[in-house]
């Protein structure tokens, strides 16, 4: 009787024993536990990320928002998704746990950087996020010339002609020998500098990194600053849609030589009497022949006939009637007047240009 009571003792013993180890080593039983993820306005959330916390262990809900997963009765369940504040629930034994997740306002500004992402607040270099919906109101083939004015420090100069090449300068100049910046296209450095292949409408992030920061991710090929291109564009949900994009432009020389170049007769008088009259000279016979009275210059019919061709002249001695049937090459010579030609305006005209895009 004494051995059989001895026996249950050290046997309740042991289970007990087994119990507190077990409590001591917080492993707690393992449970299924499902449930459904809906944002605030209870809609299912898909792909929603559903992780035990302290664990490897996790899921991702499906088109419905369900989940299923397995966890301690103790555990945590941590909830994450994009846009949505993430959620922490403690499972407390509990088979089902339904979770509402509230959308964030906003979303903080990410700049891509190399081979990664980083918050703009965490950002320390010299780091420019190029606003695409700007740059895209100019009608333009290429789209560097896009940045000219959109990023401080960035430069872009090109000869107008069409599918020229665009000049970039980040910081000015720095070396005697190749100073253009480095071009990443979807995370692929691209070895020319020559990047109008590019359509404008199919970019969506231009991000300038100007600081010497950045050659400790692409090395010396980013010593004049790197011009990182994405054109990846996202699928919008609905039924398929065909957008039309027409825009066009007309693109005129604003300023020209002509604003330091003589391209009128009576303008350059105006320098050749003000040398005489700075020198303290009188305005010679010569150059009254040619525009007349210094006071009142005008241009005269003929700045040039042979003797016996001018049929009339004026007191300043310039011909006012030829007689055209006595002129020959070389010999006898009518050479006609003329206010000038102002070549800028005649050979530099309105470009008319234009952007089609279809998508």
């Amino acid at each position: 009787m004494r051995s059989a009571l001895s026996i249950r003792a050290a046997g309740l013993g042991m289970l007990l024993m087994l119990a507190v180890s077990v409590t001591a080593n917080g492993q707690a039983p393992q449970i299924p536990v499902t449930g459904t993820v809906t944002s605030s306005s209870g809609t299912p959330l898909p792909g929603v990320t559903v992780r035990v916390q302290n664990s490897n262990v996790r899921t991702v809900t499906n088109s419905a928002g369900k989940y299923s997963v397995t966890a301690p009765t103790d555990g945590v369940l941590t909830f994450s998704f994009v846009g949505q504040r993430p959620v922490q629930t403690t499972v407390a034994g509990r088979g089902t746990i339904d979770v509402t997740m509230a959308q964030i306002p906003y979303l903080e500004e990410v700049v891509v950087t190399g081979y990664t992402e980083q918050r703009r607040g965490d950002i320390t270099g010299g780091v420019a996020t190029v606003d695409v919906a700007s740059a895209a109101r100019p009608t333009s083939a290429s789209v560097i010339s896009r940045l000219d004015a959109e990023v401080p420090g960035v430069t872009v100069a090109s000869s107008g002609s069409p599918g020229s090449r665009s000049t970039v300068r980040i910081r000015g100049i720095s070396s005697f020998q190749n100073n253009d910046p480095l071009y990443v296209i979807d995370g692929t450095p691209v070895q020319d500098s020559y990047v109008n292949f590019l359509n404008p409408n199919d970019i969506t992030s231009v991000q300038v990194l100007k600081d010497a920061s950045a050659a400790s991710i692409y090395g010396s090929r980013a010593s004049n600053g790197v011009i990182l291109i994405e054109t990846t564009k996202k699928g919008i949900a609905g039924p398929p849609r065909t957008t039309l994009r027409v825009r066009t432009g007309r693109q005129t020389p604003v300023r020209g030589y002509d604003d330091i170049l003589l391209t009128n007769s009576l303008d350059y008088f105006k320098v050749v009497k003000a040398s005489y009259d700075n020198a303290g000279l009188a305005i010679p016979d010569a150059v009254k022949q040619i525009f007349g009275d210094p006071n009142n210059p005008t241009v005269p019919a003929y700045i040039f006939a042979e003797k016996g061709t001018a049929t009339a002249v004026d007191q300043f001695g310039r011909p006012t009637a030829v007689d055209m049937s006595k002129y020959s090459y070389p010999r006898s010579l009518i050479i006609p007047g003329s206010t000038g030609t102002n070549w800028w305006q005649a050979v530099f005209g309105p470009a008319y240009v234009g952007d089609y895009n279809m998508d």
